[in-house]
């Protein structure tokens, strides 16, 4: 398919603009072939963007990695910063721009022109280094269907006291430690792709990837990568306020999870020695606040992305 064709579909955003930089890696020798696609949607990201891409292509060898970054309705200079960390790398970064902003959208533009699987979905404003994206890479070279994520790191030092018990709390949780496939990154070979078809208009994209794999489909490789949490309590809860309501237009799209955090885990864990009273606290606190959020905004119908600025400041 030619890639000015990709994204055409009716109710789709017509794209501005496709960039090819392929020409800087002509040197790629054959012992360099490409391992994975790292597809990036972004909108609005100028902050991170250049960040994201460094970390991700500061070890690769030219070729290794297809990198594709879909500015969708950006306002900023994502998709000329992405171009020129590419430039300034030597690497091959293509960036598609979409006249509209829409992660959906700008997954789809991206999935419908991978050539090199499997495939790693990364935000923006996600951190992951080569090694992590090689290790995600050969977990999912096999003919079943799979997808896969790297083990969700705590919040750091810089984020409010509250927030990093809360993510203590949220990261001891079984849940978390061996069933969570996304959280700002995930993958998918060739055969989890061409079983899971077009992607739906869901808010919680990451979600939907994990539910639509069994236990035993899912792979977690321990190779570290880094999401960066929100900084203030404040943006902690609205982040999670969406991701409630995220979860509830899952459930009433494809049923109860019957893998989510339930409120025994969390007591067990204690209970355990995994996770200290005063995050216990913390993470009961947010919950409860996030979920009071998440109603708020459904009795108004408010249904905007509402990014966290507060996780984007680069020191």
């Amino acid at each position: 398919m030619d890639r000015s064709e990709t994204v055409m579909s009716a109710g789709e955003p017509v794209p501005v603009g496709w960039s090819d930089e392929r020409e800087q890696v002509e040197a790629t020798g054959p012992g360099n072939r490409c391992v994975a696609t790292v597809l990036v949607p972004a909108h609005d990201e100028a902050t991170v963007i250049g960040r994201c891409l460094r970390v991700l292509l500061t070890d690769a060898r030219p070729g290794e990695l297809a990198v594709v970054v879909v500015s969708n309705g950006s306002t900023d200079d994502t998709a000329v910063l992405a171009r020129r960390t590419g430039r300034e790398l030597g690497m091959t970064v293509d960036v598609v721009e979409l006249a509209q902003p829409g992660k959906v959208a700008a997954l789809r533009a991206g999935l419908a022109a991978v050539t090199c699987w499997p495939v790693i979905v990364l935000d923006a404003d996600c951190e992951l280094p080569t090694p992590t994206a090689r290790a995600l890479a050969a977990a999912l070279e096999r003919a079943a269907p799979g997808g896969g994520a790297g083990r969700v790191p705590g919040a750091a030092a810089s984020s409010a006291p509250l927030v990093q018990c809360f993510y203590r709390a949220w990261t001891a949780l079984p849940y978390v430690r061996e069933n969570l496939v996304g959280s700002g990154v995930f993958a998918l070979n060739r055969a989890a792709y061409d079983r899971l078809g077009a992607l739906p208009d869901v808010t919680n994209d990451d979600g939907w990837v994990r539910r639509s794999f069994a236990p035993d489909e899912r792979v977690l490789v321990d190779e570290p990568f880094i999401v960066h949490a929100a900084r203030t309590t404040r943006a902690l809860v609205a982040r999670r306020a969406r991701i409630i309501n995220g979860n509830r237009q899952l459930a009433a799209q494809l049923g109860a999870d019957p893998g989510r955090n339930r409120a025994g885990g969390l007591a067990s864990c204690v209970r355990g020695g995994a996770i200290r009273p005063p995050d216990a606290a913390a993470f009961v606190v947010i919950a409860a606040a996030s979920r009071w959020v998440a109603a708020v905004r459904r009795l108004r119908r408010d249904e905007r992305w509402a990014t966290d600025t507060t996780s984007r400041a680069v020191s």
